[in-house]
C-alpha cells in the first residue's frame, strides 16, 4: 500500500508520505488475504492488489474523518487537515478514493461482482458517516441507530474485506456472503471496543484521544447504555457545549454506572457471533487465521 502512496503526483507526494508514517493495523487487508488463501496456502497478485485497494479506503474515510471532526491528530501523527489544510484534506481523501477505485478496476473483468460490492461498501460508509453527523449531540441517539451507524462507517468495510478475499479465492455467492457475515461481526466488535477505548484508555497506548468523542459532540455506546440509566444527564448535556471539566464529570460517570461494561458485554455478543461462524469455516488453516485476527481485536481492546 505505501508503495502505491508513494507513487503518484508531484502536487500530492508531500501528502502521500505523511500518511505512510503513521501505520495502522491493516486489520481489513489481513482479513482479505486470510480470506483469500487458496488450498496451497498461497495467496494471489489480485488479493495483494484488492487488500491495498481496501486499506488505502479506509484511509480515504480517516483523511475525511479529521476533516469533519477537526481532528489534529491521527496515529500519533498530525493528521492531513492539520498539517496541510482542510481544502488540500479534501483533494487527499477525494485523490486516495480514486486510487482506491482504479486499483479494484485492475481486477474488476475477473470478478464482475466485486467492483459492484466495493462501491455497495462506499455508499454504506458514506450514509454510516452521514448517520453519525446527523446525530451529533444527540443525548437521545437509540442503540439501534447507533448500530446503524457503525454497521456503516466500520462493518461495512471488514464485510467487504473478508467477502472480496471468498471471491478471488474462487469461492461460490454464499460462500462469499457468509464469509462477509462474518467480516460484518467482526467489524461491530471492533468498532464498539474502540469507542469503549475511549472513555477507558490514554493516548499512548490507543494513538486516539481520550474524551475525543465527547468533545467532538459523538455519542457512543457506553454513554448511550448510561443515559438510559440515568436520563436526568440528558438535560445537562443539551444545555450548552461540554466544558472540559464537564466532559471529565460524564467520563467518570459513564465509567461509575458501568457503561463501559455494559457496552464491552454488547461487543461481545459479535465476537461470539464471528467465532461461532468462524469454527464452522471447513480449512482448518484459514480458520485459525481468522481466529487469530478476531482475539487480536478482542485482546487488543482489554
Amino acid at each position: 500500500m505505501n508503495q502505491t502512496l508513494l507513487r503518484t503526483d508531484e502536487m500530492l507526494s508531500d501528502m502521500m508520505e505523511h500518511l505512510t508514517l503513521g501505520s495502522g493495523k491493516n486489520l481489513r487487508a489481513m482479513l482479505l488475504l486470510v480470506a483469500s488463501i487458496d488450498s496451497d496456502g498461497l495467496v494471489s497478485t489480485d488479493a495483494v492488489v484488492a487488500a491495498a485497494s481496501v486499506e488505502i479506503l479506509h484511509l480515504a474515510t480517516l483523511v475525511h474523518d479529521d476533516i469533519i471532526d477537526d481532528a489534529k491528530t491521527r496515529r500519533g501523527q498530525h493528521s492531513i487537515q492539520s498539517r496541510f489544510g482542510k481544502k488540500e484534506a479534501v483533494i487527499c481523501g477525494d485523490y486516495l478514493f480514486c486510487i482506491a477505485l482504479s486499483m479494484i478496476a485492475e481486477i474488476s473483468a475477473q470478478y464482475p461482482e466485486k467492483l459492484k460490492e466495493f462501491t455497495k461498501a462506499m455508499t454504506k460508509i458514506c450514509l454510516g458517516e452521514l448517520r453519525q453527523f446527523k446525530h451529533n449531540a444527540d443525548v437521545d441517539l437509540s442503540i439501534h441507530n447507533y448500530l446503524k451507524i457503525i454497521a456503516g462507517k466500520t462493518s461495512a468495510l471488514f464485510s467487504l474485506a473478508m467477502y472480496s478475499g471468498a471471491i478471488i479465492n474462487g469461492g461460490s455467492d454464499k460462500d462469499a456472503r457468509f464469509m462477509g457475515r462474518i467480516g460484518f461481526n467482526m467489524g461491530m466488535a471492533f468498532q464498539i471496543l474502540d469507542d469503549c477505548a475511549d472513555y477507558q484508555s490514554d493516548m499512548e497506548v490507543t494513538q486516539k484521544c481520550v474524551k475525543h468523542d465527547l468533545a467532538d459532540e459523538v455519542i457512543t455506546l457506553p454513554l448511550i447504555l448510561v443515559l438510559l440509566k440515568k436520563p436526568e444527564l440528558k438535560d445537562r448535556m443539551r444545555e450548552q457545549k461540554l466544558s472540559a471539566e464537564e466532559i471529565n464529570d460524564i467520563i467518570t460517570e459513564v465509567i461509575k454506572i458501568g457503561g463501559v461494561t455494559m457496552a464491552v458485554d454488547v461487543a461481545k455478543r459479535y465476537y461470539l457471533k464471528a467465532k461461532k461462524m468462524i469454527d464452522t469455516i471447513p480449512d482448518q488453516n484459514k480458520q485459525f487465521l481468522i481466529t487469530e485476527i478476531l482475539e487480536k481485536i478482542w485482546k487488543g481492546a482489554h
